[in-house]
């Protein structure tokens, strides 16, 4: 069950005012059928697409360090030969079943790791 945090719902009063102003266009559209606005609307959902991608391939995410008990940046990887577990070097703070996908993502590539816990041997082509 999430964790309610303020901080994540501090514009939630916004959504239903994009809802009605989307209806609201939507009503516009049908009564006064402005070709322009189609092609406005079409532009912009590409736009945002394209958006989307230049922004995530120029600035990338990062893994989040951040320990969940001492709040200190100071999560590493539980085991550097798998991506589960979590321990912080600043307190005793340790989570085996925790995802450090994107730590060990970050450290470098994960292709022979990933073979390794299916239990094939990497770079022979065994499938």
């Amino acid at each position: 069950m999430p964790v309610y945090d303020p901080g994540r719902v501090r514009y939630a009063w916004l959504l239903p005012l994009v809802l009605l102003a989307a209806v609201g266009l939507g009503g516009a559209l049908i009564v006064w059928r402005p070709d322009w606005l189609a092609g406005a609307v079409i532009a912009g959902v590409v736009g945002a697409g394209f958006l989307w991608l230049a922004v995530s391939v120029l600035w990338p995410n990062r893994p989040d360090r951040d320990c969940p008990s001492c709040g200190e940046e100071a999560l590493v990887r539980l085991d550097p030969e798998t991506t589960l577990g979590l321990r912080c070097t600043a307190c005793p703070f340790e989570d085996p079943g925790a995802s450090s996908w994107f730590l060990a993502e970050e450290e470098g590539p994960l292709e022979d790791m990933v073979l390794r816990q299916r239990g094939k041997s990497a770079h022979t082509g065994d499938r």
